[in-house]
């Protein structure tokens, strides 16, 4: 009551002084002035509302020119003037990596490091052996070790505000990597170490929220943070369900009992494996005019998605740690523009758990666990979204050799499968391809030195992808589809150590080993040393 009754005494003071003014006939108060002493009293009455507003909410502005005070979160000061709260943060990051085995044959230390993981076990090159095996392998798919590279691009940062409304918190967050030196206006990820090395920023978080309301790009609702490993791999292990990051619209409700749940429209993406390679809706380079310029050497690209990916989960935090359960519906379509128009639906649940069990009086010590299980779950069935031979929701036989007697598919023929009639696109079957994955990890904090940590993990990912709708490798007209991947084990293990709160470094080991559908597998063996400094 006494900050609005001020209030309200400044307000009539204002008015009582422009009255005055008026009326006396003061120095500079002619009948010209009258609008600009309206205008004035205007926008004092609009500071006063302001004022009162932000009084109502109990919070009071830094006013302008007054020393910066700690904001409403940690490490925030609130900007002058307003009632809002800013923090600006992140880290600068080198990576050192030595791999031993599986090393990409043409790896650039700007695209390769710190990706050991799940992206580049994923794509590791293959013995050629077994079906599909080529008896002069091309340079870029001979195994070479012994690979040696540095980078920086992990390095980020953020800018955070909070502000109180009526409607609850208003919040903003913006973060940046430098990831994004391929398909930046020209720049890619090829000769940035021939002088200075130019990587650009890449949008890795961009969202608003209010109240419980969230729109924007954050990491998919799925994804249980918490459960996951602390590692200095930016791939991250398999077996997770969700993916990295996305566009968003979700909303996020509390529960008694320290239950909470998330409801949300996710960003779709339709993917399909195809005997002559794969590809996802928003792949670049369809035909134009007949000519093949498809990167899986088809005339069209039939995938669309028409709907919002459906998104649930719900969550118990508890003394001893949380508990997160997952599940995804969505739609996938296929349409030629002509004569197929088909929907396939892809569903799926998860399940991830985060414990501090406090045993032996090592207090900091902790566990993650995370499982799924689904049919078309796509890119969800793993948080770092790799490359389109990895993780789809669909298989078919469109673009296949002599399907439905279409003709014979080679890499010299424009429309490897030619949809002329209702009754030939009656012919091609896509089906949802099932998949499942768990991944387990465990932290011990080392009695003897602070801030000294290792983290174990290892996940394993698996996918019947139905070789009788890609066809036999001999059959195959390209070998984009040898590459399909069957099954993904990735591992790790390090020692992390923090001089200082602020500060990480240490050494980690990966592991990774790739099954194909057809049978070749490849391995990759990595060391990496990190020095990390957050800011």
């Amino acid at each position: 009551m006494t900050t609005i009754r001020r209030i309200g005494a400044v307000a009539a003071l204002g008015g009582m002084v422009a009255a005055v003014a008026l009326l006396t006939g003061l120095p500079g108060a002619r009948a010209d002035d009258l609008s600009q002493l309206r205008a004035n009293q205007q926008l004092l009455q609009q500071r006063l509302d302001q004022l009162e507003q932000q009084a109502a909410l109990g919070a009071a502005p830094v006013p302008p020119g007054a020393p910066s005070l700690a904001g409403s979160f940690p490490r925030s000061f609130l900007i002058p003037g307003t009632n809002t709260s800013l923090q600006i943060g992140g880290y600068v990051n080198l990576d050192a990596v030595y791999f031993s085995q599986g090393a990409s044959p043409n790896g650039s230390s700007a695209a390769a490091p710190p990706l050991e993981g799940a992206p580049v076990v994923a794509g590791t090159t293959l013995h050629q052996t077994g079906p599909g095996a080529l008896t002069a392998p091309p340079f870029n798919a001979r195994t070479r070790n012994r690979y040696f590279a540095m980078s920086a691009n992990e390095s980020r940062f953020f800018i955070e505000t909070r502000t109180p409304t009526a409607w609850g918190q208003a919040r903003t967050h913006l973060e940046l990597d430098m990831f994004g030196c391929a398909g930046s206006g020209g720049i890619t990820c090829s000769n940035l170490n021939n002088s200075t090395n130019g990587n650009v920023p890449r949008l890795r978080l961009a969202y608003g929220t209010l109240g419980p309301f969230l729109a924007g790009q954050d990491f998919g609702p799925t994804l249980f943070l918490e459960a996951s490993p602390t590692l200095f791999d930016f791939g991250g292990d398999v077996g997770i369900l969700g993916p990295g990051r996305g566009p968003q619209i979700r909303y996020t409700g509390q529960l008694p009992y320290g239950f909470s749940y998330i409801v949300a429209a996710y960003n779709p993406v339709t993917g399909t494996f195809t005997p002559t390679g794969a590809l996802e809706n928003d792949s670049a380079g369809t035909g134009i005019s007949g000519t093949n310029t498809a990167p899986t050497g088809l005339a069209i690209n039939p995938t669309r998605s028409r709907y919002p990916d459906g998104n649930f989960a719900l969550r118990v935090e508890r003394p001893w740690g949380s508990a997160q359960f997952g599940a995804v519906v969505r739609d996938l379509n296929l349409d030629d523009g002509r004569f197929i128009n088909k929907d396939y639906i892809g569903y799926g649940a998860g399940f991830g758990v985060h414990v501090i069990p406090g045993w032996l009086g090592f207090k900091r010590d902790n566990f993650g666990f995370n499982m799924f299980g689904g049919d078309g779950l796509g890119h969800y069935t793993s948080p770092t979204g790799t490359a389109t031979n990895t993780w789809l929701g669909l298989a078919t036989n469109f673009g296949g050799p002599a399907v439905g007697g279409y003709g014979t598919c080679n890499a010299n023929t424009p429309a490897c499968l030619a949809i002329d009639s209702k009754a030939n696109a009656a012919r091609v079957i896509a089906k949802t391809i099932p998949s499942w994955g768990f991944e387990a990890n465990y932290q011990h904090w080392w009695g003897f030195a602070s801030g000294l940590r290792s983290t174990i993990s290892g996940g394993i990912m698996h996918q019947d992808i139905p070789t009788t709708l890609i066809g036999s490798p001999d059959s195959l007209p390209n070998g984009n589809a040898i590459n399909y991947n069957k099954e993904l084990i990735t591992a790790h293990v390090n020692i992390i150590w923090s001089p200082v709160a602020f500060i990480d470094t240490g050494f980690e080991y990966t592991y990774g080993h790739r099954h194909t559908i057809y049978n070749q597998t490849g391995n990759l063996s990595a060391f990496d040393y990190t020095f990390r400094v957050r800011f």
